[in-house]
């Protein structure tokens, strides 16, 4: 998928948002799950042995969502000051990156950004495998960097953080199987955190 047809999906599939990872949940509530990748909703690893607990529950959630062997889109972003289109060396090592959008912060949500403020957004194109992207995983759960999986045959975002990940399904009564599905590794907040 090229920038201009994952900007034309996005706004087929995704109208009333951004490809901003941590805002989706905002803009879609009743189709918004998360899932803690460790026990006690511990936000970082310490051990290898915790490394492999977010790993397996990661890589075990995906598989459920996303089709072995079918594509997805790895996006990521950046904050800028300015409108760039040079693509960050710091993307490198994890595959192939296109800019396909820069969203003028300071206009979409002027309440939260009072100055000329970008969202830089990247994207790369792969073949979902199970354990496949485990680096690009631990580095997120390491909080070195972000990044959303976007898939349009498992009709999903799965956008990993340092503590879990964030799931946005396509109906309110998929993401109530997912809680059922998934029940020991929710929070046991109301909202959901």
């Amino acid at each position: 998928m090229n920038k201009e047809q994952f900007n034309e999906y996005w706004i087929k599939h995704y109208p009333e948002s951004f490809p901003i990872d941590y805002k989706l949940r905002d803009y879609y509530p009743d189709r918004w799950l998360r899932i803690h990748s460790l026990p006690e909703s511990k936000q970082y690893a310490d051990t290898k042995e915790e490394y492999d607990i977010i790993l397996g529950r990661q890589n075990y959630v995906i598989s459920g969502l996303i089709e072995e062997n079918s594509e997805i889109i790895i996006v990521t972003g950046l904050f800028e000051l300015e409108d760039s289109e040079v693509t960050p060396i710091e993307f490198s090592e994890y595959g192939n990156f296109t800019k396909c959008a820069s969203l003028e912060l300071h206009k979409i949500f002027p309440e939260e950004n009072e100055f000329d403020f970008f969202y830089d957004v990247y994207i790369s194109n792969f073949i979902w495998e199970k354990n496949s992207i485990n680096k690009l995983l631990k580095d997120i759960a390491d909080n070195k960097l972000r990044a959303m999986i976007v898939s349009p045959s498992g009709k999903c975002i799965v956008h990993p953080y340092d503590g879990g990940m964030d799931i946005i399904v396509e109906t309110q009564e998929k993401r109530d199987e997912l809680k059922i599905e998934y029940e020991d590794w929710l929070s046991e907040r109301e909202d959901g955190m």
